[in-house]
């Protein structure tokens, strides 16, 4: 870089969004440019966020020289070729979940990622706050002793009206994953992050609402993807773990995760409402949940902060594209069990 100024492009500006006010919250950071597939979108959001310059082709804003890095906020059947473009561009990269539609074409991301030599990170944004960092120090210490098994839930309404109109959420060559790839990814993750691999799943998916109303008709649409998934599954060293996600879920906007071993429990509990987490423990036979003090966290507060900390310090990005990868995986063998009703081993 020329300066000690990052310049940062964000594609997609359905989530990217997000992207564009964490960017904003670091410093020595300026989103330069942001692009929408519609003019209206662009320049809306650039109004509410002050950006000055917009595009609507996103190859205008990997071909310019003042851009460093780019978020990749786009629906998933766009990762790919996006991704891959923009390495080869030399920018860095952060993409949201899931990495790709398919274990193959997240491979090919982190194949080439690894071959660029620029920071990629997947955006597994709940992993950034600090009761999750201190569940992570707890179980690396023994708090609840062995682990004998997790449950963990994301619950969320946002689809759950039939009147929600039809989108590219509902279709499988353009989201590949429905509830799971939505919610049901950021668990993986977590789980991963926090106990170690998975060794065999068995899943049942649900799609609870079969039509939608098409957004430029009165047609009703199928919806080919799960609106709920529920898993079980072993994990390594023989840990049980479930899991349910659900995109249906009225009067529900939580992640709830259970961690239960042989000296006590862990609980993390995520409220989307208010934005805050928290975390119980509890030790011993007798020993009841109570809330946990949290330190205050060292480093990155944000995906954001993590990657544009990883860009200046020339380090490697945390969840980078080897989770994204890793994730699908479990989440393509999830999809596998259904079809197969039976049990799949990773």
């Amino acid at each position: 870089m020329a300066s000690d100024l990052l310049r940062v492009g964000v594609i997609g500006l359905g989530f990217g969004q997000y992207h564009v006010r964490g960017y904003q919250a670091c410093p020595d950071v300026v989103v330069k440019t942001i692009c929408s597939r519609t003019t209206e979108t662009a320049q809306r959001v650039a109004k509410d966020y002050g950006i000055a310059e917009t595009h609507t082709d996103y190859r205008e804003v990997l071909d310019r020289e003042d851009i460093d890095a780019v978020s990749i906020c786009t629906p998933v059947h766009l990762h790919k070729q996006m991704v891959l473009e923009a390495l080869e561009a030399g920018k860095h990269v952060l993409c949201e979940k899931p990495l790709g539609l398919n274990t193959e074409e997240a491979g090919d991301m982190l194949e080439c990622a690894r071959r660029s030599g620029m920071v990629h990170m997947t955006n597994f944004g709940w992993r950034f706050n600090g009761p999750a960092f201190r569940m992570k120090s707890l179980l690396d210490e023994g708090y609840i002793g062995r682990i004998y098994h997790l449950n963990a839930r994301y619950m969320m309404g946002y689809r759950a009206s039939p009147r929600k109109e039809h989108s590219w959420r509902e279709r499988r060559m353009e989201a590949g994953l429905g509830a799971m790839g939505d919610l049901g990814v950021h668990l993986i993750d977590m789980t991963r992050w926090w106990v170690g691999e998975f060794e065999r799943v068995c899943s049942l998916m649900h799609t609870l609402i079969p039509e939608r109303p098409a957004p430029d008709s009165s047609a009703m649409r199928e919806s080919e993807l799960e609106d709920a998934c529920a898993v079980v599954s072993q994990m390594q060293d023989g840990i049980q773990a479930v899991f349910h996600v659900s995109r249906c879920a009225l009067c529900t906007d939580y992640i709830h995760i259970d961690i239960h071993g042989s000296n006590g429990a862990l609980q993390f509990q995520f409220v989307r409402d208010t934005m805050q987490a928290s975390l119980k423990g509890g030790q011993g036979l007798r020993g009841n949940l109570q809330p946990l003090p949290v330190p205050a966290r060292q480093g990155a507060l944000s995906p954001q902060r993590h990657f544009v900390d990883a860009i200046r310090s020339g380090g490697e990005a945390n969840p980078s594209f080897h989770e994204g990868f890793s994730v699908q995986k479990v989440a393509d063998a999830i999809t596998a069990s259904e079809e197969k009703q039976a049990w799949v081993t990773l």
